[in-house]
């Protein structure tokens, strides 16, 4: 089980949840969540990482703010003023750079794990950090990946907010290595297990990826 720290940056101190690795040490991966803020589906997923060997970090964007309907989601997102912008940058860094240096992380290298609104966050990280070694994205934006860091995307077929039709052109521009996923039948938030949206088995089939994905890149 992890624990809730406090971790200093530039914009001053703000929570994130810790889960070192089960065997300790292990790669470390930055878990960035979604709409609803750090709520207990992201710290069970950081859980679930640190028990398949990896160490994980979840930094809490919206300042112990946890919503829980898509509108309220949607409000908060909308009042984030650009001083916000550059408070949750700063708080993400310096959550990654505490990652990186914790005894429990294995590597000098990290995964993003990105999750809707924390997958948009987590491309803009790994395109100026030059210690990403992987980034995994949940239905996020249809967009290019970074050059030179290793991309899986997982993308709903009927998704309100991304066109998943749009994701055989993306994967064109996808180096070796790198895949772009799309799973029948499922919409956002599929893999989150307190939404109505959750798809049990394509959230297996996704995270399984992602373990093998992030094994394979942060070895």
């Amino acid at each position: 089980m992890g624990e809730t720290i406090s971790v200093k940056s530039a914009a001053g101190d703000s929570d994130a949840y810790f889960a070192p690795a089960i065997p300790a040490p292990g790669p470390p991966v930055l878990l960035l969540h979604p709409w609803w803020g750090l709520n207990q589906t992201i710290r069970d997923l950081a859980d679930r990482l640190a028990g398949d060997g990896f160490t994980a970090i979840a930094p809490d964007m919206f300042q112990r703010k946890v919503l829980t309907t898509p509108d309220e989601a949607q409000a908060n997102v909308r009042s984030l003023t650009e001083a916000d912008g550059a408070r949750i940058r700063a708080g993400v860094l310096a959550a990654l750079d505490h990652l990186l240096a914790h005894p429990d992380a294995r590597g000098d290298r990290a995964g993003i794990i990105g999750l809707s609104f924390g997958a948009m966050e987590g491309t803009e990280v790994a395109g100026e950090r030059p210690d990403i070694g992987a980034l995994v994205m949940f239905y996020s934006g249809i967009f290019e990946a970074p050059d030179g860091i290793p991309y899986l995307g997982h993308f709903a077929e009927d998704d309100e907010f991304d066109d998943s039709a749009q994701v055989p052109d993306l994967e064109k521009t996808l180096s070796e290595g790198s895949a772009a996923h799309v799973y029948p039948g499922t919409k956002h938030w599929f893999i989150e297990a307190d939404r109505p949206e959750f798809d049990s088995d394509a959230a297996e089939l996704a995270y399984a990826r992602t373990v093998a994905f992030l094994r394979e890149n942060l070895s």
